[in-house]
C-alpha cells in the first residue's frame, strides 16, 4: 500500500509541473470571480442607487469579456495540470485505497 520511494528525476518535475498549474488554476479563477463580482453584481448596484453615473455601466460587457478570457486561461491550465498527473502513476499503483 505504500508508494515506491521517487527517484526519478522526471517524475518529480511533473509533479512540480502539474502543482504549478494548479496554482496558476487557484488564481486565475479568482481573477474570474473578481471580474464577474464586478461586472454583475458592484457595477450594476452602484449604478442603481445613484453611486454611479449611468455611463460606468457600458463598462460592464469588457468585465464580461476579461472574464470570458479569464475562464478560458483556467480551463487551459487545469487541462494541463491534468495532463501531467498521469505521473503520479508511476511510483504509486493504486489510484483508489
Amino acid at each position: 500500500m505504500d508508494p515506491k520511494p521517487i527517484v526519478e528525476i522526471a517524475i518529480w518535475h511533473d509533479i512540480s509541473t502539474a502543482l504549478r498549474f494548479l496554482w496558476a488554476y487557484w488564481f486565475v479563477i479568482i481573477g474570474f470571480a473578481f471580474n464577474m463580482l464586478i461586472a454583475h453584481a458592484i457595477i450594476p448596484s452602484l449604478v442603481a442607487s445613484g453611486q454611479l453615473s449611468p455611463r460606468v455601466a457600458r463598462l460592464r460587457p469588457l468585465f464580461y469579456l476579461g472574464a470570458l478570457g479569464i475562464l478560458a486561461v483556467a480551463l487551459l491550465s487545469l487541462l494541463l495540470s491534468m495532463l501531467q498527473i498521469g505521473a503520479i502513476g508511476r511510483f504509486w499503483d493504486r489510484w483508489w485505497i
